[in-house]
């Protein structure tokens, strides 16, 4: 697995990119703070669509259940394995990391 920081200057175009290929997911996700503790704000949604604004200032995971917004995140790093995104952290301006990860939909049997 790599791991690495995305710049604030790639962070738009990094997302818009991954929208473009990512196949049909499941996405968790958690938020830790030192205030909050661990909470866990969606288990195994389904992905509809991740974005960063940079007029607005803010990354955003879409899934029919919830919009999770971070206004004016301070740094980005994913994780990439086997050349597949398989999650994201955002950390916060108040250091909140909001840990994104996305896993394949089961297969459908062969019929």
């Amino acid at each position: 697995m790599t791991t690495r920081k995305l710049e604030p200057s790639e962070w738009q175009q990094y997302f818009d990119e991954v929208a473009k290929r990512l196949p049909s997911m499941r996405v968790g996700v958690s938020i830790l703070g030192e205030e909050i503790g661990a909470q866990l704000e969606t288990e195994d949604g389904v992905l509809l669509g991740m974005s960063y604004d940079p007029k607005a200032e803010v990354f955003e995971i879409a899934t029919p259940n919830i919009s999770h917004r971070v206004a004016k995140p301070r740094e980005i790093y994913v994780h990439e394995k086997g050349g597949s995104l398989s999650s994201v952290e955002v950390i916060a301006q108040d250091d909140t990391k909001q840990i994104i990860e996305l896993r394949s939909l089961p297969s459908l049997p062969a019929s």
